[in-house]
């Protein structure tokens, strides 16, 4: 089987989204996969910063969660010899990471459930990111009972 090159994990930075990046992280190969952890600020004109209406306040949140991100990936890359990387959008989730994926090549996309960590039923981001997807995408629930139990 071929590894793969790019993974894509979207994150909101549930218990969710930490085990999708758990699961990208046991499936990349060290020096052949590249995982990408996107993160997208809720929808808002503040966060949108294509628009140019950040305030300062606003850029300095943003700097500080891009730092934190970047630290994260240092973690995981450290962790499991595999190479992260952070990305952080404005604007509105689904639209944004269907964008980032017509605009970008991956190979996978995994992306946890969240549903508000209520069950497993996918939640409407989730729906609308699978139905939209350039790249198949590995769906992981909120709570696993067992490592091998996936929701694709």
């Amino acid at each position: 089987m071929q590894a793969f090159k790019n993974i894509l994990i979207p994150t909101d930075f549930s218990q969710a989204a930490w085990n999708a990046v758990q699961l990208g992280a046991k499936m990349a190969i060290a020096g052949e996969t590249e995982v990408t952890l996107l993160h997208v600020f809720p929808s808002s004109a503040k966060f949108d910063s294509r628009k140019g209406e950040l305030d300062i306040q606003d850029l300095n949140f943003i700097d500080d969660l891009k730092s934190k991100m970047d630290f994260f990936c240092n973690d995981l890359r450290k962790q499991h010899k595999v190479s992260f990387k952070s990305i952080i959008l404005g604007g509105a989730v689904e639209e944004e990471i269907c964008q980032y994926l017509k605009d970008n090549v991956f190979d996978l996309v995994i992306i946890g459930i969240n549903s508000n960590g209520m069950d497993n039923a996918p939640g409407s981001h989730t729906t609308g990111i699978i139905a939209n997807s350039t790249a198949p995408v590995l769906v992981v629930p909120n709570e696993i009972v067992n490592q091998k139990t996936l929701v694709a």
